[in-house]
C-alpha cells in the first residue's frame, strides 16, 4: 500500500515537471534535435535537497552593547579587522554620560557638605545640651548646701527649700533627658546624611564605571563580525550612528577553526530532513571548494522568508557542520548546500523531463517515437529512477513525438 502512495506521489511529481516544461514551449519555444533527446544512464543515484546558507562559526565571542537605554554608536573597527585582547572595536556616545556624572558629582559633594553640615550642628547643640546639664548640677549642689543650712530655721522655711531641692533635681534630670534625646537625634541625622552620601557616591560610581563601558575593547583575539540589529527599516549589520539597546550582541570574535552553514529549506522539504544526514557543501568565494557536512540542527517551527505579501514561504531553519580544510573560510561567505536523503548504487536514472504521465501511467518516448511504459523509483531534483522499462544507453525524448512535429519549421 505505502508503495503504491510513493509511485503515486512520483507521478504527480513528474507530471508536474512535464506541464511546467511545456509552459515553456508554449511562452517562448524550446531547440529541438540534439539537445530534444537524452540518454538513459546507469550508476549512483542520490535523492538530495539544494539550499543556500551562509557560513558562521561555531564557537564565537560575542560582545555586546553597554548599560544604557538608547546608546549611539560613534565608532566601530572596520569589520574583518584582526584584533588582540584589549584593542578597542567600538565606542558609543558619553555626551548624556557626561552631564549625568557632572550632576551625580554635585550631587555627591552636596550630600558630602550636608553631613559635614550636620556634624557642626550637633557639636553646637549638644555642647549647649551639655552646658545646660552643668549649670542644673551645680544649681541641685548650691540647693542641697543651703538646704542643710536651714535646719535651723522655720518650718515654712525648710518646707520651701525642700521644695526648692525637689525642683532643681527636676531640673537636673529633664536636662539630663534633653541630652540623651539629642544625642540619639543627632545620630540619626548623621546617619540619615551619611546613607545620602553613599547613595550618592554609588551613582557616581556606577555612572564612571558605565562611562568606561562606552569604549569596548576585545576580550579575545578574533576577526571582528558586524551583528544583525533590527532597524525601522528591518533588520541589518549595524552602523555608526545606530542607536541600541542595552546588552544587544553587536559585534562577535568567531573561532576561524570550526565552521556550520545556517541555511533553511521549504516546507515541503522538511520531512525528507533528519539530524546527521551528510550533505555536499560547495563555497562560491574560494573557488567552489567542496567540503562535506552534516545536518546538526533542524528548527522545530516555521518562519517566513521573504518581504513581499503573498510570495513569502514557510521555511525551516536547518544547520550543517562542515568538515575538511576550513582555511579561508570566513564568516558570512554563500555556502551551496546539497543534502543526501538517500542514495543508490547502480540504478538506471533520467531526468525528470523525460518521464510523462499517460491514462495508464508514466511512460517514456524512445528516440524513434514509440511509447514505452515504465515503473518509477526514487525521485531527486531533476532526475528520477526507472526501475523497469528501459536499459542503460537507449535514447529517449524529452518532449512527445507530437510535440517536435508542432515545433518543426
Amino acid at each position: 500500500m505505502l508503495k503504491g502512495r510513493r509511485v503515486w506521489v512520483v507521478i504527480a511529481v513528474v507530471a508536474a515537471v512535464v506541464i511546467i516544461a511545456a509552459g515553456t514551449r508554449l511562452m517562448g519555444g524550446t531547440e529541438v534535435g540534439s539537445q530534444a533527446t537524452t540518454r538513459v544512464e546507469r550508476g549512483e543515484f542520490a535523492v538530495t535537497t539544494t539550499t543556500t546558507g551562509e557560513l558562521a562559526a561555531v564557537k564565537s565571542t560575542p560582545i555586546s552593547s553597554p548599560p544604557g537605554w538608547n546608546n549611539k554608536v560613534s565608532f566601530l573597527v572596520d569589520e574583518g579587522t584582526l584584533v588582540a585582547p584589549g584593542d578597542e572595536v567600538a565606542r558609543f556616545d558619553t555626551d548624556q554620560l557626561e552631564q549625568r556624572r557632572e550632576e551625580r558629582q554635585a550631587s555627591y559633594e552636596g550630600a558630602l557638605a550636608d553631613l559635614e553640615s550636620q556634624r557642626v550642628n550637633n557639636l553646637k547643640t549638644l555642647a549647649g545640651k551639655r552646658a545646660v546639664l552643668a549649670r542644673r548640677e551645680l544649681s541641685l549642689e548650691k540647693t542641697r548646701l543651703q538646704s542643710e543650712a536651714m535646719q535651723f530655721e522655720s518650718e515654712s522655711r525648710q518646707r520651701q527649700m525642700a521644695l526648692d531641692l525637689k525642683q532643681a533635681e527636676l531640673d537636673l534630670q529633664e536636662a539630663k533627658d534633653d541630652l540623651s534625646v539629642q544625642e540619639e537625634m543627632a545620630a540619626v541625622n548623621i546617619s540619615e546624611k551619611e546613607v545620602k552620601v553613599r547613595k550618592a557616591r554609588l551613582d557616581l560610581e556606577r555612572t564612571e564605571d558605565n562611562l568606561e563601558k562606552m569604549v569596548i575593547t576585545a576580550a579575545d583575539s578574533g576577526m571582528v563580525v558586524y551583528k544583525k540589529i533590527w532597524t525601522n527599516s528591518g533588520q541589518r549589520k549595524i552602523r555608526v550612528g545606530d542607536q541600541v539597546w542595552s546588552g544587544n550582541t553587536i559585534l562577535e570574535l568567531p573561532d576561524l577553526s570550526e565552521f556550520k552553514v545556517n541555511s533553511w529549506v521549504n516546507e515541503g522539504d522538511i520531512h525528507r530532513l533528519e539530524l546527521d544526514q551528510k550533505a555536499v557543501v560547495t563555497i562560491d568565494a574560494l573557488q567552489n571548494r567542496k567540503l562535506e557536512g552534516k545536518v546538526i540542527r533542524i528548527s522545530p517551527l516555521a518562519r517566513q522568508e521573504g518581504e513581499e505579501e503573498g510570495k513569502k514561504l514557510k521555511v525551516f531553519d536547518v544547520d550543517l557542520l562542515l568538515t575538511g580544510d576550513v582555511q579561508g573560510a570566513l564568516p558570512g561567505m554563500t555556502a551551496q548546500c546539497r543534502i543526501i536523503h538517500e542514495k543508490f548504487s547502480e540504478v538506471l536514472h533520467v531526468p525528470l523531463e523525460a518521464v510523462f504521465q499517460e491514462e495508464d501511467g508514466p511512460v517514456v518516448y524512445r528516440a524513434d517515437g514509440q511509447v514505452q511504459p515504465v515503473e518509477l523509483g526514487a525521485v531527486g531534483e531533476d532526475r528520477v529512477i526507472i526501475v523497469s522499462g528501459v536499459d542503460e544507453g537507449d535514447d529517449l525524448l524529452l518532449v512527445r513525438p507530437e510535440d517536435l512535429k508542432d515545433e518543426g519549421p
